[in-house]
């Protein structure tokens, strides 16, 4: 399982010391099919997929709904689709569109600062060293490491079911690669 730091993604933030603070996610763009579905335009540094079970309060709040919960989020074609709880028919959604969403920060998960892994070695379980990370890619779905080193040029998608750990102290991640992703298949 891929190990998080403790910091945090950064976004735009609201409160006064007093009460919670509050993240900007995102900004719904506009609905997508007939069940309430909305295209959310991201603003935080956060995977998408993350956002699910996550309460969030819109703003300017429409008179449909004023706070939700994201029960679902899926890949688009523009941008992540989320379902909110409570806005299950596209005129309710309609009345969401161009609402910035915000969330409490202490809600956010914690990520990783994929940044800082820019010079970490990869070590995959059956070839061994791959290369060193490079470069990052930002995708809707997930973030993907570009590794150079002996087999050229790979793409690592950074989901738990590849990276196995990252280990801070001695630099290394370790990787079980998925089929496909060497040329050397």
């Amino acid at each position: 399982m891929l190990r998080r730091s403790s910091r945090r993604r950064r976004g735009a933030g609201i409160g006064d010391g007093s009460q919670p603070v509050f993240v900007e996610v995102g900004r719904v763009a506009r609905t997508h099919g007939l069940a309430g579905e909305v295209s959310l335009l991201l603003t935080a540094d956060v995977a998408p997929e993350r956002l699910c079970g996550l309460s969030v309060w819109f703003v300017p709040p429409p008179e449909c709904v004023r706070e939700s919960r994201v029960e679902g989020v899926r890949p688009g074609p523009k941008g992540p689709l989320v379902a909110f709880r409570g806005v299950a028919d596209v005129a309710t959604a309609s009345l969401l569109r161009g609402c910035i969403v915000l969330a409490s920060a202490n809600d956010l998960p914690e990520v990783e600062e994929a940044e800082d892994l820019i010079g970490f070695r990869v070590v995959d379980a059956h070839r061994g060293d791959i290369g060193e990370v490079t470069d990052l890619i930002i995708t809707g779905a997930n973030d993907v490491w570009v590794v150079v080193g002996q087999f050229g040029e790979v793409l690592v998608p950074v989901i738990d079911p590849v990276v196995d750990e990252v280990d801070e102290e001695s630099k290394v991640i370790r990787v079980h690669l998925l089929p496909g992703l060497l040329n050397d298949e």
